[in-house]
């Protein structure tokens, strides 16, 4: 077991030992509220808050596992309910009453049906990582191997060589790696890649990701690299950028920041939980427990869905989901109940208030899990048709403005720098114009691909139109900036591109901007250009800075 299951596992024991820690507290306040309402009667304003705890009991009890209690904690609702309808005081349902807290002390005191560890989601495999993604390349001609890796390399990989069989099969063993590049056909045999990998996959229980490459596209070489577990196979000599492009699919590493889910609930420690089982499985939680909040939250965490408790003290879940409609912004933002409602009507009621669909307390950890993930993932499917570029899968143009006007507002709160970048690939009307769009559409693509692969986790790619890139890069200075885009700048200048008979390297100029406070975002994008401008003017491949900052 790994250490990061351990810490999770850990996780979930703690917050089911604080829920049994607070139990008793909790049993003592309706006791306390009830022995309140009989003094003073059905019409007693404590009795809706009574009805209200035992409903969140009713709710989180199963969250912890403690089903049976939950099932009592309920019925006690339901009779609070009935005495609240009740126009005398009935001896018989006062009787109820008192037996259902009785027995809730009772049945508190039996602990829970199962630990919290017993149903762990432990199946996540991590898609998103800020470790570069390690290849292990098989491959006898070392010259080809060395240059391979240095290409591959420029797109955030780091890649091993090795020049024979058993080195390899000895590396894996040692340290598995995100995926595999392999030649078929080796100086030890004409299938001894694949034969090697056939092995190598037999002995691990790791679905480990492999591309063959050789010299000989025939049938029986494709046939050996799939019955070796072949995920692609290219032919040399290779494209680096379609290569790029199969690791890309293959490792699914960097593909897919990890969900955003907002967590709207006042039980703190439900909340705490369901963001432990939704942190468990690579997804990002932010919990807000005063409603309030919301519209202060909702722009700066950006969710891909909120799970949105329906009944809480002071505004309920479908107040808040109405009052979140009410920006245009958050038309299409899921939003889904977490409630005990068990009757259809209301649960249908709620969803004609703004909700998108309803999930029953107590849900499992897998059930919460599955319903999460499949809406995220729909709505960012969904949302990256209108959001992003369909050639390079970055933000489009006005999807840049919309981010840059929004880190610009947290900048000046937050009162840090935050810098701005206009790139273009040099000459690129002469690449198409030599070797065809297609061609052009690769380089493009690279670009892309070097911007997603090697900016960090916060920073904001852009393609701003043709073969215009902007980056937006918050917290950062000139300088720092001027760095990093300088790194980009040269990996991207060693990428090799092949048309034809005809090798090509290509390159870009940039220009950068910082942002003051007082600082609109048209003046700074218009700063960030006239940079551009001067790189270009300057006789390009090089980076200029709006503050006078010395270029590279």
């Amino acid at each position: 077991m790994s250490e990061s299951i351990d810490k999770k596992r850990n996780k979930f024991r703690i917050l089911q030992q604080r829920f049994i820690d607070l139990l008793p507290q909790r049993i003592e306040e309706i006791e306390g509220g009830w022995r309140s309402v009989r003094t003073s009667g059905s019409e007693s304003p404590d009795l809706e808050a009574l009805t209200r705890n035992s409903h969140s009991l009713a709710g989180s009890s199963g969250t912890f596992h403690f089903f049976h209690f939950g099932e009592v904690a309920r019925s006690l609702e339901a009779l609070l309910h009935s005495y609240q309808d009740a126009e005398n005081d009935s001896a018989e349902l006062i009787d109820h009453i008192d037996d259902a807290i009785m027995q809730l002390r009772e049945v508190a005191a039996e602990g829970p049906d199962q630990t919290s560890t017993e149903t762990f989601p432990d199946q996540h495999t991590p898609r998103v990582s800020d470790e570069q993604p390690l290849v292990y390349l098989l491959e006898d001609d070392q010259t080809l191997a060395t240059e391979l890796a240095d290409q591959i390399g420029h797109f955030g990989y780091t890649v091993e060589a090795f020049y024979n069989p058993e080195t390899l099969e000895s590396a894996v063993k040692a340290r598995p790696p995100h995926a595999m590049l392999a030649d078929i056909h080796m100086q030890s045999g004409p299938t001894a890649g694949a034969d090697i990998i056939k092995k190598i996959h037999h002995c691990t229980d790791r679905d480990l990701p492999v591309i063959f490459i050789s010299a000989y596209d025939s049938w029986q070489n494709r046939l050996n690299a799939v019955r070796a577990g072949g995920h692609a196979y290219l032919s040399k000599p290779l494209n680096v950028d379609q290569l790029t492009e199969q690791l890309d699919q293959v490792t699914g590493i960097r593909q897919e920041v990890e969900y955003r889910i907002l967590i709207v609930e006042d039980t703190t420690l439900l909340a705490e939980h369901y963001a432990a089982v939704l942190e468990s499985a690579g997804m990002e939680a932010k919990i807000v427990s005063d409603p309030s909040r919301l519209l202060e939250v909702l722009p700066e965490f950006i969710p891909d869905l909120v799970l949105m408790d329906l009944y809480m003290p002071e505004c309920s879940g479908v107040e808040a989901a109405k009052v979140i409609r009410q920006h245009s912004g958050y038309t299409n933002l899921p939003i889904v109940y977490l409630s005990t409602e068990k009757g259809l009507e209301q649960q249908l009621e709620a969803l004609r208030q703004g909700g998108d669909d309803f999930l029953q307390k107590p849900i499992s950890d897998e059930h919460l899990l599955a319903a999460v993930k499949i809406r995220a993932r729909r709505f960012r499917e969904l949302s990256a048709l209108m959001t992003r570029d369909s050639l390079t899968g970055l933000l489009n143009h006005i999807n840049l403005k919309l981010s840059l006007e929004r880190e610009l507002s947290q900048a000046r709160r937050n009162s840090t720098t935050l810098t701005f970048a206009m790139l273009d690939i040099d000459h690129f009307k002469s690449v198409n114009d030599l070797y065809g769009h297609p061609v052009g559409d690769r380089v493009i693509k690279s670009l892309s691909r070097i911007l997603s692969h090697r900016l960090r986790k916060g920073d904001i790619a852009a393609r701003y139109g043709g073969e215009e890139f902007a980056v937006i890069l918050p917290n950062t200075s000139v300088s720092d900036s001027c760095r990093v885009l300088n790194e980009l700048r040269i990996a991207f200048s060693e990428i090799g591109f092949t048309s034809g008979d005809a090798d090509f390297n290509a390159t870009f100029s940039a220009g950068i901007a910082e942002s003051d406070p007082q600082q609109d975002m048209q003046s700074l994008i218009t700063a960030a250009d006239n940079a551009l401008y001067q790189a270009k003017h300057n006789g390009r491949n090089r980076i200029e800075s709006d503050g006078q900052q010395k270029a590279t």
